[in-house]
Order: C-alpha cells, then structure tokens, then sequence
C-alpha cells in the first residue's frame, strides 16, 4: 500500500480533499449535481522555510487547517444558505469590503478558541480540584483531570452525532476515509471498490484530538497542581508545544506499520466509531470526485454498460420498478442515442461530461421526479410531445377518451372542438391529428400549460387549425359567443384528501391544480357542465375523462343538466374511465 500526503474533512453535504495539485472541494448540492471548487494552496510550512522546524511547525500548520477548515465550510454552506444576510455582516460588508469574509473567519476561529479552552481546560482542571482535599499528589489530579476531558470530548462527539445534519457529515467523514484508504492501496477509485475499505483512518483528526489528550496528560504532570488560574494559564501557554509534539506522532503514525504505532493510533482509531459513519453511494462520489481533483487525475472513461448499471443499482434501490428503461432512456437522452443504440453498444465509452450530465438525471429520478418530466417529452397516441414540471403527463387511460371521441367526429363535415383543462395539448394535439376536418381551441388557465401546449402545437404543425386561449374555464369562450360541436376535457377529479395517498412521483412533482378537484373531486365537472351549455350547439358533445369511481354521479350531474344519451366507456382495466352525453334540445 502506497504512503500518501492526501488528507481530508468532511464539510457541509461534501468532503475536501488536500492533494498533491492543490486543495478541492466537492459538495453535493440540492439538485443533486456535484460542484467542485479547486485551488491551488501551499501549506504555511513551504511558504515560510523558517516555520517547517519540527515540533514547532505543529501550531502552524494547526492554524492553517481551521483557516482552511473554516473556508470550505463556508464554501459548502454557501449551497444552502436560505436566509439573507444579517444587518450585522452587511455592516462588516459595507465596512471592510472583501475582507469582511477574513474576519468572520477570525472571529469565529477565536470564539471556537474560547469555546475549546473552557470546555477541555478550565472545566475539567476545575472539576479535578475537587479531589485535591483527598491529598492526592499533582500526577493523580493531572490524570483525573485528563480523564474528564476525555469523557467531555466523547460525550461531545456523541451528543452532536445525534443531529441530522451532522450525521450526514460524520458519513462523508467516513467517505473521505475510504476513498483515501483506496487510493493508497492502489486501486481504480469506483463506488464498489472504495466501499470495500474501512473508515478508521489513522492520519485523522480524530485521531489528533486525542492525541493531544494524551500528549497534554504527559506534558501537564511536569507543570505541578498551582492555583486554577496558574494551571489555565499554563495549559493555554503550552498549546503550541502540546500541538507540535502531537503532530509529529501523527505524521509518523501515517507512515510507519509498526507494532507500537498501532497501538498508539488504537485509541484514536476507535474514537472514530463515533465520528464517522457508513456513507451511502452518492457520498463516496462526492469524496471520490474531492479527491480526484485535489490529486490532479483525470476520472477514467465509462462504458455504456457500467454506466448502464451504476443507474439501475440506483434505481433499484429506491424501488423504481422500471430502473431498466429509465436508465437506456436518460443515458440515451445525454448522448442523443436510441434505446436500440444503448443496449447494443454497451461497450462504447462515455467521455466524462456525458458521464456527469448522466448521473444528474440518475440522481433526479433517485428523488422520484418522472422519467417524462427527466426527459422533457413524452409519448401520447403515437405523438412525441412536450412536457415539463407544470403540466399533467399524459396517460395511456386518457387514449381511451380521445379513441373514444375519434370515433365520434365524422371526417365529411367540419368540426368545432374545444379542449379544456388542455395542460400540455395532449388531448387536442391527438384529435386534430388524426381528424384534419376540426377546428380546435386549447384551452388552460396556467402560464405552463400555455407554454408547453403552444410548443406541441409548433411542433406538429397545428398552428392553422389550433388555437390556444388562456381562460378560466370557459369564461372567456362564452365571453365571445364562441360555439363548438364538441368539448373534451381531462379535468382535475381527485379529492383532496387523496392526494396525499399518491405515489410520490405524482403528488410530489405533479401540478397540485391539475390533480385536484376540490372535497368530493367533482368541482370542476359541475362548472365544465354548467358552462358548456352556454357554448355548445345544438346536440352538442361533452366528454369527460373520469375516476373509476365517478360514473353514477357524473350521469346524473350530466342528466340533471339536460345532457341525454350519457354513456360510460370502461378502460382496458375495466374500470369506468370516460362519460359522453349530448346535449338534445326537444
């Protein structure tokens, strides 16, 4: 196993990575892509010769890493801000310009200075006087003391691993040390392979922090047991020679496999179990990606076929049950392929910025966003159409309502049709389509539906026999005496008390106003037929597409309205799917 200088931490949603080209940040951010923010960085150390003197260039490279902390912490945070800046920063802003950001980072690597010293000094020296009155000697009172910093420290680390966000941190923490594990052992950096190693690293900070313990309990039996203030000041006096000794154990710790410094790392390496956790699959991507920049390297090449399979392990994973086709179909989109391309070319190789593109539609349907919204179209009676977040995907059910109307509409005479509720166009996209007799107005109350549905139009060369019109309902036609030979519509008929039941991909991506038909999911129906009277001719169509439970009461809403002749269409699932009545004047 290669010995290498890479070192690491785990940082907001990310991990970064020290290298030998420079420092790299890799995060992970809310639309799930990763962002990488490069730099080159000398360590303090090789910028001053004067400060790389052993066991005081500790202190030094100590600082350097919390400024440096402190900085790409900020940088991932940056990902998730949701709050504007407080009056305060403004002030800093407006005061300092540019180097508002510098003191920030000094004011809070001070308060942290503050908040370690009272928490690992003063209390447990504190507590340790206590015993003083048993007359034990200042070795006995050192080591007490010791002890109570170190069950400080562990309750610490444990009592912040209970929160959320920081647990997803300790999991890129242990990210970091698996991806470091297998680069210095040589091999490709892959998901799978990188999952393979442990997480217990023993160049860590974690390992640092205790060190420092135990180098402190050594160092302070020398200084006596004088008054509280006489032992604070000394224990914040001697930081530097404490951070110095215990960064040439851990630099040695990284190189040498001895006996002795396995057991001097054992403690350390053990306290890990708190500070890190088992990364998922996205984090080690992260920290590979961290590590690849910080190092210089060039990701290697996939094949269609690994990517092919890295997306369906995904997939499966979070129980999407058509993880096969999505894969060929998103992986097929990012390189302007066809299915039957993907699956025979599975050798082929990706460049790198196809790779990336790809993961990020993997990653989307990973949350559960529809392959159609994904892909930016959809299929509906044949017709490639537009569709996007904003407006209903088209379903196979809604086919048997514009069948069902196809058969309806003779090709020897003009028709007027109206589609309302239109959303993307699907419904009267297909009717105009397949009948080239009939006039169609499209129509929605949306700027989304109104957008997509006028790209469809252009996009199947409607334009001269479709129209859109933005109305609520039909307001707008009745507005202007319009009058139409037949109306269909796919209204919003779930009960609200549903919605919340749907799968997540529905409820959670698409449009809550096309889903939604109020308490009893007949809100719109009862407007649609109210209205349409007022625009039909005389024995005029109305047709709906309906739940499965609907039909007795759209008959009678349609009946009780003068619509005659209603019949209910079932589906292939034989499942009441579509109403048609006429409205016959006597």
């Amino acid at each position: 196993m290669k010995k290498t200088s890479v070192g690491g931490q785990a940082v907001i949603e990310g991990v970064m990575m020290r290298g030998s080209s420079g420092l790299a940040t890799a995060v992970r951010t809310p639309k799930g892509n990763i962002e990488i923010d490069f730099q080159k960085v000398v360590s303090i150390t090789k910028k001053h010769k004067i400060l790389n003197i052993p066991f005081i260039r500790g202190i030094f490279i100590l600082i350097d890493s919390l400024i440096i902390g402190i900085k790409t912490l900020n940088y991932s945070a940056s990902f998730f801000e949701e709050t504007e800046p407080s009056k305060f920063e403004d002030w800093l802003k407006g005061k300092f310009g540019e180097k508002s950001n510098d003191i920030i980072i000094g004011m809070t690597m001070t308060l942290s200075m503050v908040i370690a010293v009272v928490l690992f000094m003063a209390i447990p020296t504190g507590v340790a006087s206590l015993f003083k009155g048993f007359g034990l000697t200042p070795i006995a009172l050192n080591l007490i003391e010791a002890v109570i910093r170190i069950i400080i420290l562990i309750a610490y680390i444990y009592g912040i691993s209970q929160m959320e966000d920081i647990f997803r941190v300790f999991q890129y923490h242990g990210a970091e040390h698996k991806t470091i594990f297998c680069y210095e052992a040589e091999e490709e950096l892959t998901v799978e392979n990188v999952k393979k190693y442990g997480r217990f690293h023993p160049r860590c900070g974690t390992n640092f922090l205790f060190l420092i313990m135990m180098v402190s309990v050594v160092i302070f039996t020398f200084t006596g047991w004088g008054s509280f203030i006489q032992r604070l000041g000394l224990r914040i006096v001697l930081i530097p020679i404490i951070s110095g000794i215990t960064y040439e154990i851990i630099k040695w710790l990284g190189k040498s496999n001895s006996k002795l410094a396995q057991i001097i790392s054992y403690p350390g390496l053990k306290l890990q179990g708190l500070t890190t956790r088992e990364p998922d699959d996205s984090q080690i991507e992260v920290a590979i990606a961290a590590l690849l920049a910080a190092e210089g390297l060039e990701e290697p090449e996939k094949t269609i076929g690994e990517l092919l399979q890295f997306g369906v392990e995904k997939l499966k994973k979070v129980e999407i049950d058509t993880y096969i086709l999505d894969t060929q179909l998103l992986l097929g989109k990012i390189i302007e392929r066809d299915r039957i391309y993907i699956i025979t070319n599975r050798d082929e190789k990706i460049n790198n910025k196809f790779k990336k593109d790809y993961l990020e539609l993997v990653n989307k349907r990973v949350k559960k966003m529809p392959i159609s919204y994904i892909l930016g179209e959809t299929e509906f009676m044949g017709l490639d159409l537009y569709v996007e977040e904003g407006v209903l995907i088209p379903r196979a059910d809604t086919e048997v309502l514009v069948e069902e109307v196809l058969k309806l509409i003779s090709k020897d005479k003009e028709v007027k049709v109206c589609d309302l509720c239109c959303g993307s166009g699907a419904i009267g996209i297909a009717l105009a389509h397949y009948r080239n007799n009939i006039n169609i107005d499209l129509i929605d109350y949306y700027k989304v539906p109104e957008k997509i549905t006028i790209k469809n139009l252009n996009r199947h060369n409607l334009n001269e026999r479709a129209t859109f019109i933005k109305s609520n309902l039909l307001e707008k036609p009745i507005e202007d005496n319009k009058k139409y030979d037949l109306i269909v519509s796919n209204p919003p008929y779930i009960e609200e008390k549903v919605i919340d039941t749907l799968m997540d991909d529905v409820k959670n991506y698409e449009p809550h106003t096309a889903l939604s038909g109020g308490e009893d999911g007949l809100c719109f129906y009862k407007r649609i037929i109210d209205e349409s009277k007022n625009v039909l001719n005389e024995n005029g169509i109305l047709s709906f597409e309906i739940g499965h439970d609907q039909a007795e009461e759209l008959k009678k809403l349609m009946t009780d309205a003068g619509f005659k002749n209603i019949r209910v269409i079932k589906d292939l699932s034989g499942l009441d799917r579509v109403a048609i009545g006429a409205l016959i004047v006597d």
